[in-house]
């Protein structure tokens, strides 16, 4: 079932996940292939029982886990039954090789597509180029024969790359490239990790504003350690309330402090959202137990 189709048939707020598929190349004192399809599976597991709406399944475009990335989401999807949304980018994905991905997840019954610029590889060779934004893979995509449903990126804070000559987030811009996609063709979006309630509704109302009628649904991520205050900060570009941000440091040296204090954060956050979204989308990190302790908070 298409995740639009989802979405417009359930009451109140579903919640959904976002899991990372293993590596093929391991390091030597790493798990295996196996033993990290099976941790992945485990998190699904454990989440099932909360009846996620969908299971959305990253890769990353230098190669190194997209080949796991198809099968993972193929798995999910026959295994339990739910619905699996598999993420695609186009920066180093040349056309051709675009279509036959999309034959690939028709193969396996693949609906849903996050259709995403992705990060550019280093040393990326000429032959490797391909779409160079997301609304041109969006576009790619309405051109298959078979029709998938759609999803985007949304960023309330705006793209960090997307700035004006001052070097501040261009808002502005942004909005319009956002809507780029949803009018080449996208059903939905899932936001950027965001830590304050109102920079989400604030960015919301813009888009509504611009004519945006989509579901935008809020991604949430658990900050559990020090090492996700850094992947806010830096990989996301997201701000941190400051009240919150002093809270960490003052627990710089507990990590189970800086455990309690993200929970925490994240089950206030979500029950702000309940009944004002139709879905909460959780970046798991491959991890359930944060997912399950947010979700029976709520209860």
């Amino acid at each position: 079932m298409k995740v639009s189709d989802i979405l417009a048939r359930s009451e109140g707020t579903r919640f959904s996940l976002e899991v990372y598929p293993p590596k093929i190349a391991r390091s030597p004192s790493g798990p295996t292939l196996p033993q990290s399809f099976s941790d992945i599976l485990e998190t699904v597991e454990h989440l099932f029982e909360y009846e996620p709406a969908f299971v959305s399944v990253t890769y990353n475009p230098e190669g190194k886990n997209k080949a796991t990335s198809i099968p993972l989401a193929a798995i999910i999807k026959q295994r339990y039954k739910l619905e699996s949304v598999s993420h695609l980018t186009c920066i180093a994905t040349p056309k051709k090789e675009l279509r036959r991905t999309l034959d690939v997840l028709r193969f396996f019954d693949i609906e849903n597509i996050m259709a995403l610029r992705g990060d550019r590889p280093k040393d990326m060779l000429p032959e490797r180029a391909g779409p160079e934004h997301a609304c041109e893979l969006v576009g790619e995509i309405t051109k298959h024969e078979d029709k998938f449903c759609i999803g985007v990126a949304a960023h309330p804070e705006g793209h960090p790359e997307c700035v004006d000559h001052e070097c501040k987030r261009d808002l502005a811009r942004d909005m319009v490239n956002f809507k780029d996609k949803v009018d080449q063709g996208a059903s939905f979006a899932i936001t950027q990790l965001f830590l304050d309630n109102k920079v989400y509704f604030e960015f919301v109302d813009r888009a509504r504003k611009a004519g945006i009628t989509i579901p935008i649904i809020p991604g949430i991520m658990p900050i559990i350690n020090i090492d996700v205050v850094k992947i806010v900060k830096g990989l996301a570009g997201a701000s941190i309330p400051p009240a919150l941000e002093r809270k960490f440091e003052a627990h710089r040296e507990q990590p189970e402090e800086i455990w309690h204090i993200g929970i925490e954060h994240a089950i206030h956050q979500c029950r702000g959202l309940m009944g004002k979204v139709p879905d909460i989308h959780f970046y798991t990190m491959d991890m359930w137990k944060p997912v399950k302790t947010i979700i029976d908070g709520l209860k």
